[in-house]
């Protein structure tokens, strides 16, 4: 594929006590819970229309909640949703380590692996039950996150340090496992949804200061203030700086976030404009997968010599959203929404053609150029010479520079009914998004950025997203069952064109039109105080990345004529059926769930080792299904303090249910395991507090799992060991009285206590001898983090 969307180398009444209600709430329980109940911290509200069901809590984190009398509730799980989900509310992320993103804090889920291979979120990787980034949304005040063009919101299209967002903008995170409601779901919902929920201006001035300092020289610092009600608009400001060296060696990384939040009521009150702003700048090196071999030569920290191989990242990315929310009549609330995006990406990286895949050094290296100028026999090609200028092809390839830079502008009208027994919603959205990509290559930096001359690509591409839905939330028989029928409509209308380069003997354009009907359904049915069952069906899209787009363009036909090919590319598409029930009551709550996705016409990205082209193709079909079960329980033990225990377990099974002949990767039968998919993960902790101060420990276990080919996209015959990581927490709050300070809150972190070795990604490849072997990234060893924070 073109390095981009490749490869490391860039070429989702009270119950009576009897036995039967307990051993059927411990077996049935719908969404995983996993803190404790002594760790609430303050609401978080959405005004995206998603808001999480009857105020739904977890133990200990406080999610979405749409009313003061919700903030007051005491319910600790959703159980009047028709649908899984789940929170992580501000507690949670107050505490999270130095080392902790936005990100990796949703590991702490059922169904989510995800993890960065370096500092401040740097590659960072996520699966939602099994699906991968691209596959599953990601919102801020329920504006989609996603790539327009690429799918993920992290790492997407090897935009290795494009991070939209840090825990220093979020006042909690809203988790919808599935395809779910409409209103809930956006663009590439099949996994799930996950969305941030803005970080509010107070409406009292103050501010903090803190510091931090950890393992692998990591610094952090950071401030906010809060202007309180001036002329009615209160408004918050916030900025975060952390600079980090990486557990690796040549990772290190710096990421500045500036974060604004603005609420202007008016109309006495009965309408309000929100406003937020995040503006988010890394610069650093991207730590590169490395051949398994060589970690065990030389050590855990070993990454590549940067007189070997060496990429340079900066990355920007601005996500801009004004809205209006109005209260019409009692019973009818209109919201608008208009968002920009803007993600600007650029990386230098070198290598050393010295050091290229030889029988000295037999491993594939990141980056390496080409030693045959393939582009020079085209009639009309690049006239780039590598060898006239620097002696040799591969001398003259050794750096690459490459851009991708996005923008995109969008409007999401929604309108709400609060009726006696139903809230209806209609909404929708239109998005328009272009995009500009290429790559130089060269034997010098600065590389020279010429088209028609020295330009692997040079690529202009542009897209509209829209979509219009409807759902209502029916309540019948006393509001004990609720019924949420849902249909939504989406279109994508697609344009790329590539100017001739080193992978297009032409140029030319190509473009497509894809739509698709959503239906979702969600039955909630509540015969009792604290104990709920439900079930729920949903069908949603993905629509094809770009690739699948200029992969048509400069193809070569039977006549050996460069052609550009119609795309005739079939959406993807995930069928889902869940069903689950929840309890909750004597400082116990338990869930658990059950659902079963049926993705048709999957799309496998195969990259050319030779050219470095991607193709993507329709992989025949696959069927993702599993378990998710959470369970808690909290003490009260005074004078000792407050104890809770918690734990959730989920297993998720991905597996090819048609065969397939990829041209790289071969022969792919049913029944084979995709790749990247752990079937088991336990998250286990206890957290004790007393008074404020608060220690908690906890445990993730990720099981084993296979590995993608390097340039085939799906699974060879390799794996990666399953691992366990313990952390620690301890916390405590320092008040003061009459004085300025209001508060000095001390955190110490300290991560993988046992200092375990682990890889959480790997893939393979074969080496200048034809044997194969894993090329693998690091997990983060044992480090420790102190902060300080003084609130005013």
């Amino acid at each position: 594929m073109k390095e981009r969307h490749s490869q490391e180398n860039g070429v989702a009444g009270r119950p009576t006590k009897t036995a039967l209600a307990v051993a059927l709430s411990l077996v049935l329980a719908g969404t995983p819970l996993e803190v404790w109940a002594a760790t609430a911290g303050s609401a978080a509200t959405q005004e995206n229309g998603g808001t999480t069901s009857n105020g739904a809590v977890n133990i200990g984190e406080v999610g979405a909640v749409s009313s003061a009398a919700h903030r007051k509730s005491k319910v600790r799980v959703p159980l009047k949703a028709p649908y899984s989900e789940h929170v992580i509310g501000a507690q949670a992320i107050h505490n999270a380590s130095l080392a902790q993103n936005a990100q990796t804090i949703l590991a702490r889920k059922p169904s989510i692996n995800a993890f960065s291979t370096g500092p401040n979120g740097v590659r960072s990787t996520i699966t939602f039950r099994a699906f991968n980034s691209g596959q599953f949304s990601e919102t801020f005040d329920g504006v989609p996150l996603n790539d327009m063009f690429n799918g993920g919101t992290t790492n997407q299209a090897s935009n290795r340090n494009a991070i939209p967002l840090t825990l220093n903008d979020t006042a909690g995170i809203e988790i919808y496992n599935g395809v779910n409601n409409p209103a809930v779901n956006a663009y590439n919902s099949l996994g799930g949804t996950i969305n941030f929920v803005p970080r509010q201006p107070s409406r009292h001035p103050g501010g903090a200061l803190g510091v931090g300092y950890g393992s692998f020289g990591t610094v952090d610092w950071n401030a906010a203030a809060n202007t309180g009600s001036l002329g009615g608009l209160r408004s918050l400001f916030a900025f975060n700086r952390q600079i980090s060296q990486g557990w690796v060696n040549n990772s290190g990384d710096q990421n500045n976030n500036f974060y604004y939040a603005g609420i202007l009521p008016y109309n006495d009150g009965r309408s309000r404009v929100s406003s937020y702003l995040i503006v988010n700048h890394n610069v650093g090196y991207t730590p590169h997968s490395v051949p398994l071999p060589l970690i065990q030569k030389y050590g855990t920290s070993y990454d590549w010599p940067l007189n070997y191989d060496s990429t340079r990242n900066n990355d920007r990315e601005i996500t801009g959203i004004l809205a209006d929310r109005s209260l019409l009549t009692r019973t009818a609330i209109l919201r608008n929404k208009v968002f920009f995006q803007n993600n600007d990406y650029t990386r230098t990286s070198y290598s050393n053609p010295a050091f290229a895949q030889s029988a000295s050094q037999p491993y594939y290296l990141p980056n390496q150029g080409t030693g045959y100028p393939f582009w020079l026999s085209y009639p009309t090609g690049p006239t780039y010479d590598p060898a006239a200028i620097f002696g040799s092809t591969h001398y003259g390839t050794d750096y690459h520079l490459y851009e991708d830079v996005s923008s995109d502008l969008g409007y999401s009208p929604s309108l709400t009914f609060l009726l006696p027994d139903n809230e209806v919603k209609i909404g929708g959205n239109v998005t328009y998004g272009v995009l500009h990509s290429a790559e130089y290559w060269y034997g010098s930096a600065p590389v020279p950025q010429q088209s028609g001359y020295n330009n692997a690509w040079n690529e202009r591409d542009s897209r509209i997203y829209s979509s219009v839905y409807a759902q209502d939330d029916i309540s019948l028989f006393g509001r004990t069952l609720h019924i949420t029928p849902g249909v939504k409509y989406l279109d994508a209308q697609t344009t790329s064109a590539d100017n001739v380069g080193f992978y297009y003997p032409i140029g030319g354009t190509v473009s497509d039109n894809e739509s698709f009907v959503s239906p979702t359904l969600g039955i909630n049915y509540a015969p009792l105080s604290g104990f709920s069952i439900y079930g729920a069906y949903g069908r949603n899209i993905k629509f094809p990345n770009i690739g699948a787009f200029y992969s048509n363009i400069a193809e070569q036909n039977a006549a050996g004529q460069y052609v550009v090919v119609p795309v005739h590319l079939s959406p993807e598409y995930a069928t889902d059926y869940e069903l689950g029930t929840r309890y909750e009551g004597y400082g116990f709550a338990g869930t658990v769930n059950v659902y079963r996705e049926l993705f048709t016409n999957t799309f496998i990205n195969t990259t050319s080792p030779i050219s470095g082209l991607s193709t993507t193709v329709n992989g025949g079909s696959s069927r993702y299904q599993g378990v998710e079960l959470g369970l808690v329980q909290h003490f009260q033990a005074i004078p000792m303090g407050r104890f809770s225990v918690f734990g959730n377990y989920s297993y998720n099974k991905a597996v090819f249910t048609s065969s397939f002949n990829s041209a790289y990767a071969g022969q792919v039968s049913a029944g084979q395991p995709l790749a990247d998919v752990p079937t088991n993960m336990v998250n286990l902790g206890i957290g004790w507090m007393r008074g404020l101060v608060h220690v908690r420990i906890d445990e993730k276990y990720v099981g084993p799992q296979y590995v993608n080919q390097q340039f085939a996209g799906v699974p060879g015959g390799l794996t990666i060991p399953g691992y366990a990581v313990t952390n620690i927490g301890v916390f405590d709050t320092i008040p003061f009285h009459e004085t300025d300070v209001k508060s000095i809150k001390l955190a110490l972190n300290i991560d993988n206590v046992f200092n375990k070795h682990y890889i959480p990604k790997a893939v393979s490849n074969t080496d200048y001898y034809g044997n194969s072997y894993l090329s693998v990234f690091e997990g983060m060893p044992f480090s420790i983090y102190g902060s300080a924070t003084v609130r005013f």
